[in-house]
C-alpha cells in the first residue's frame, strides 16, 4: 500500500511514540536527544539533497517550478480548511509576486517550458511558470492587476463551459482582457469532472471539446491541458494525446520535470505560506522573517 508523505509522517510518529512508551526511563533519556537531533537535521539534509539532486536526474531534467493558483481572495472567518488551502489571500499573492521580482526570478510562459522540454529553445536562469486554474473572477479582479503592474505573465487554465456562468467566473470580455494583457489561455476541460470516471465518449468531449470551445470563443489553439483535480491515468493521457495537446499539467508533485513527464508535468500548489513558497522556488529556508519579506517586496524590476 502506498502512503502520502503526510500519512507516512503520522505513521512514523505513531511508531516512535509506541516504541518510546515501552522504554524504561533511562533509555528514553538516551533516545530522545538522538531523535531530536535527527529531526533537527532534516531541513539541512533536504537542502543538501536539493543541491546535489540535479546529478541524479536525467540529462534533460529541468528545475522550473510551475506554480498553481486557484482563487485569489481575502481571508475571512468561516473558511473551511480546503478553501484556505486553495484560496491565496490577496496580500499574500501580492507579496509572492513582489518576491519573484525582487529576487530576480524570470517568469516565463508555460509554452516556453514546453518548448525547452521538447529541445526547442533555452530557458533563462531562475525560470518560474505561474498558472491559474478554473477561471475564477477573483483571478481577474485580484491577480491580473498585480501581474500587469509587475510585468509578469501567467497561464490561465479555463473550464470552458463555466465562462460567463454566474458571478464567480470570468465572462467572455474578461477572458479576452487577459489575452490582451499578454496572458495565455489553456484548457482545463469543459465541466471539471474526474476524467478517470468517464466513458470514452465523455472523455473525448471534455478534453477535445474544451479545446474546440476555446478556439471558437477566443481564437486560441490550446495545446496544454490541466487535469481537473490533478487526476489522470494512462487512458486519460491517451485521450489528451489523441486530442492534439503537446503536454498536460498534473497536480502537484514538485519542481522538476523532464521529457518523460510532458503529459504529467509536476507542479506546486501555492498557499499563503511564504516559507513554503520560497522552498518551492529552490530557496533554502531556515527562518524567513517578516522583515526579510518586507525587504524583498520593496524591490522593482
Amino acid at each position: 500500500m502506498k502512503y502520502s508523505p503526510k500519512q507516512l509522517t503520522a505513521r512514523s510518529l505513531a511508531r516512535l511514540k509506541s516504541v518510546g512508551s515501552r522504554l524504561d526511563r533511562r533509555a528514553r533519556w538516551t533516545l530522545i536527544p538522538c531523535v531530536l537531533l535527527v529531526l533537527a537535521s532534516v531541513p539541512f539534509w533536504s537542502a543538501a539533497v536539493r543541491l546535489v539532486s540535479p546529478g541524479t536526474w536525467a540529462s534533460d531534467s529541468l528545475h522550473v517550478p510551475i506554480l498553481v493558483y486557484h482563487s485569489i481572495a481575502p481571508s475571512h472567518p468561516g473558511e473551511s480548511p480546503i478553501q484556505r488551502q486553495l484560496d491565496v489571500d490577496t496580500a499574500a499573492f501580492r507579496q509572492q509576486m513582489h518576491y519573484l521580482v525582487a529576487n530576480r526570478f524570470n517568469v516565463v510562459p508555460l509554452s516556453t517550458l514546453m518548448n525547452a522540454l521538447g529541445g526547442q529553445g533555452a530557458l533563462p536562469p531562475r525560470a518560474v511558470v505561474i498558472t491559474f486554474d478554473d477561471g475564477w473572477l477573483s483571478q481577474y479582479n485580484n491577480a491580473l492587476p498585480v501581474l500587469e503592474q509587475l510585468h509578469l505573465t501567467a497561464t490561465f487554465f479555463i473550464i470552458s463551459k463555466q465562462v460567463g456562468m454566474g458571478p464567480l467566473y470570468m465572462d467572455l470580455e474578461q477572458v479576452k482582457t487577459l489575452l490582451r494583457a499578454g496572458m495565455s489561455l489553456q484548457s482545463h476541460s469543459r465541466h471539471h469532472p474526474d476524467l478517470r470516471k468517464l466513458t470514452d465518449a465523455e472523455l473525448r468531449d471534455e478534453i477535445l471539446g474544451s479545446r474546440e470551445d476555446l478556439q471558437k470563443m477566443f481564437g486560441v489553439n490550446a495545446d496544454v491541458f490541466a487535469y481537473p483535480y490533478g487526476a489522470w491515468n494512462p487512458r486519460v493521457v491517451a485521450a489528451v494525446q489523441a486530442a492534439g495537446y503537446r503536454g498536460a499539467r498534473a497536480f502537484p508533485g514538485g519542481s522538476w520535470n523532464d521529457t518523460s513527464r510532458r503529459y504529467a508535468l509536476r507542479s506546486v500548489l501555492v498557499t499563503d505560506d511564504m516559507n513554503a513558497f520560497a522552498r518551492a522556488l529552490g530557496v533554502t529556508v531556515i527562518a524567513l522573517r517578516d522583515s526579510t519579506l518586507r525587504v524583498a517586496t520593496a524591490g522593482r524590476r
